[in-house]
């Protein structure tokens, strides 16, 4: 195990896995889990740790980005919780999950983990209870309340964990590491970002990055602010989308922050990737307006 953090009295997490930051809750009747690690060993090795507090009674998926979901399948027989629009994204990325290009990359990477990809006692788990707007599940004396907030991804959740005050954000957080916008809604990203910061915590769990507080959230916003305007400006002097994303931009000055937890293969791409899908948004929320 490399970082286990207790964040509360029953909240535990790993901060330096490859990919995001899982969680889990231990209750008086078992554990809830909220998201998973994505290389197959550590998601094995993160299962028995987690099975040290009790039976698991229920995995949460925050979004449908493969660093939160690939890990389910280790999980055989765990009922798992998201999004009505997760589930959907979950098996549109079983190519992904159990494709033969993902087995080649552990095996120059990870190769601890082959022999457990594709094993059939970890068939792909989806998420089979849904819910559109919020979920409050009762395990034990804890309510763990399951809140659709759009933003990061379409299907977005944060998972609020009242008696402990502790929110899992998914990536609607990046504490101070580089923000993905690669497909999300920037201003559906800053309303959750309000929303978040409406409920009783005192610890933040982003998707990457250390733990924060609520005070991170209007540095969190800036950055995203900072991309719509940089992107704004770009089409406003009438590039094309081929070429805003091969105009340079100050990236340093929109979000200072270096890529975390192993992610840095995607560096270069995810600048163009950013640049293109604001352009797209902002294309499409100018012609909304002008419509009306």
């Amino acid at each position: 195990m490399q970082a286990m953090r207790r964040v509360s009295s029953n909240v535990f997490v790993e901060l330096y896995f490859f990919g995001c930051n899982p969680g889990f809750l231990v209750t008086r009747d078992g554990v809830v889990l909220i998201d998973t690690p994505q290389q197959p060993i550590d998601a094995v090795r993160w299962r028995e740790r987690a099975l040290e507090h009790g039976p698991i009674r229920y995995l949460i998926n925050t979004e449908p980005h493969p660093d939160h979901i690939r890990g389910n399948a280790f999980f055989p027989g765990v009922e798992v919780v998201g999004h009505t629009g997760l589930r959907t994204r979950y098996i549109e990325a079983l190519p992904d999950i159990t494709g033969a290009e993902r087995r080649a990359v552990l095996v120059r990477e990870d190769p601890d983990s082959v022999w457990l990809y594709n094993h059939p006692s970890y068939p792909p788990n989806p998420p089979t209870r849904l819910f559109e707007d919020e979920l409050t599940l009762q395990v034990g004396d804890h309510e763990v309340r399951c809140i659709h907030m759009p933003g990061h991804t379409p299907p977005q959740t944060t998972v609020y964990l009242p008696r402990e005050g502790v929110a899992f954000t998914g990536d609607n957080v990046f504490f101070q590491c580089k923000t993905f916008i690669q497909e999300a809604d920037p201003w559906q990203w800053l309303e959750a970002l309000d929303r978040i910061g409406q409920l009783d915590v005192d610890v933040i769990v982003p998707g990457h990055g250390e733990p924060c507080d609520k005070s991170y959230l209007a540095e969190q916003g800036q950055i995203i602010r900072n991309w719509i305007g940089a992107v704004e400006d770009l089409v406003s002097r009438g590039l094309t989308e081929d070429d805003a994303v091969k105009h340079p931009l100050d990236v340093q000055s929109l979000d200072p922050y270096p890529i975390g937890q192993r992610l840095f293969a995607m560096n270069e791409s995810l600048d163009a990737r950013n640049v293109r899908n604001l352009y797209r948004r902002v294309r499409a929320r100018q012609a909304q307006g002008a419509a009306r």
